[in-house]
């Protein structure tokens, strides 16, 4: 009984630097997004500068009510990316005296796999092998739940890049032909916008961000009140007094929600031909 009460204690420390490793490792995660943002909003930001200085009906005073904060902005963005880019990685170590001593996002995947194999294997030590197997399962679904919702929010954002830019793209090219009278440039203008609508619309369509984030976002949730109804004994589980049977109903139902997925997840990387003929 004392070993088997310090393996428990070691299996709660172990869940503790997992949840800690995961905190980390999304944080850098979340680094290197805004990063790639910087490096993509700075350029295109000074490209818009570039085509506002140039409007002939704009007076010198609003350029420079426009222009120069816009610039400010855009230089921000240039030196987050700078620094995001030159310094990856999670937070500073304890230790860390510059900057460049970080956990990066390998080693920080790498240690939440080496954690995982130990909890594994200390819960191997505790139970039997079909139940080791079931809770280690159970373990790994709350892990589940997370990479679920971070796959969906990238696939949301994307979808919402796209969609904004269709609107106001669409919006601009109207606008300009509206008062192309006007102006010299409008041809090339309103055929590079035409081109970017046209190329957003197309990825949409075809990768169907809206609809795989819907998904997984869905597949997450489920998972997570299964979750939430074998640990409070709700739901199905309140009817199953076992919690052997508990636990094998609840694999059951999270094994057959991820197939789910899959299938859906193939289903939207088939051509629009292949779906059809598989309905």
């Amino acid at each position: 009984m004392p070993e088997n009460g310090h393996q428990q204690e070691q299996l709660l420390v172990l869940n503790h630097e997992i949840r800690q490793t995961e905190h980390e490792l999304r944080y850098a995660q979340n680094r290197r997004r805004w990063s790639n943002l910087s490096m993509a909003f700075g350029p295109a930001l000074l490209a818009v500068l570039y085509a506002l200085y140039w409007l002939p009906w704009l007076s010198i005073f609003a350029k420079r009510v426009i222009l120069i904060p816009a610039a400010i902005i855009a230089l921000l963005f240039g030196a987050a990316a700078f620094w995001l880019k030159r310094y990856p990685g999670g937070h500073l170590r304890d230790e860390a005296i510059s900057q460049d001593q970080r956990h990066s996002e390998s080693d920080l995947e790498l240690k939440l796999a080496r954690l995982r194999d130990e909890r594994k294997l200390l819960v191997a030590n505790l139970e039997g092998d079909l139940k080791v197997r079931r809770v280690a399962y159970k373990e790994d679904a709350y892990s589940d739940i997370d990479q679920l919702r971070g796959e969906s929010r990238r696939y949301r954002l994307v979808n919402n890049m796209f969609q904004g830019f269709l609107i106001i793209g669409s919006l601009a090219a109207t606008g300009i032909a509206g008062i192309s009278d006007k102006m010299t440039w409008d041809r090339w203008t309103i055929l590079g916008l035409t081109f970017l609508v046209g190329t957003a619309s197309g990825f949409m369509g075809y990768y169907k961000y809206k609809e795989r984030s819907f998904y997984l976002q869905q597949t997450a949730d489920a998972i997570e009140a299964e979750w939430e109804a074998v640990e409070v004994g709700v739901g199905r589980y309140k009817r199953i007094s076992s919690e052997a049977e508990q636990l094998a109903e609840f694999v059951e139902e999270v094994h057959r929600l991820k197939s789910e997925q899959k299938k859906r997840q193939q289903n939207l990387e088939q051509p629009p031909e292949s779906r059809h003929q598989g309905d």
